[in-house]
């Protein structure tokens, strides 16, 4: 079991778009044993559960650690996880959060609450942040020690970075009394 991965599939799934079942099924497809089980009504189970996600997404972000535990402690409730052993030999014992008779829906609920659920017990709840790029609002988890994560990733930090550093040499120019 990879705990990290769960609390990213929760972020991925917030960061989803999902309008349609061909949406779903592709946010699934790295994990075809899910996408073959999509049945009529998962799309909107799983569009309520996403919302409530980025409910606790955004009190995290915010820095609001009661409400975000809140949030999630409502989300186990909903969602129980109910997990098993799983083996394929003697030496690959490792655990699931759900057994093999869950629905997509329960699955997915399931990895996304244990992940969020050990990502607040082992560093807190207010390590969900939003991207403060522009145009751009999707939820990361910052584990940097000083909490000083800003951006979902790469490409956003370096779009604002280029742009800041445009808008430093536009001032610079103005200032200096240059015009293009």
């Amino acid at each position: 079991m990879d705990i990290a991965a769960y609390a990213q599939t929760a972020v991925d799934l917030v960061n989803a778009r999902l309008g349609s079942d061909d949406d779903l099924r592709a946010y699934l497809a790295p994990r075809s044993w899910l996408t073959e089980r999509v049945r009529a009504g998962d799309l909107a189970e799983i569009q309520e559960f996403r919302a409530r996600l980025g409910e606790m997404a955004d009190a995290s972000a915010a820095g609001d650690g009661p409400a975000a535990v809140a949030s999630l402690n409502e989300l186990l409730v909903k969602h129980p996880i109910r997990p098993v052993i799983s083996g394929h030999d003697e030496s690959s014992w490792h655990l699931h959060v759900h057994d093999k008779t869950g629905s997509v829906v329960e699955t997915v609920c399931a990895e996304a609450c244990f992940g969020l659920a050990m990502l607040v017990a082992e560093h807190g709840p207010t390590r969900i942040g939003r991207c403060a790029a522009t145009d751009c609002d999707n939820a990361f988890i910052d584990t940097s020690v000083n909490r000083s994560r800003r951006f979902c990733s790469t490409r956003c930090s370096t779009r604002m970075n280029v742009a800041a550093l445009r808008r430093r040499k536009q001032a610079a120019k103005l200032a200096a009394g240059q015009t293009d």
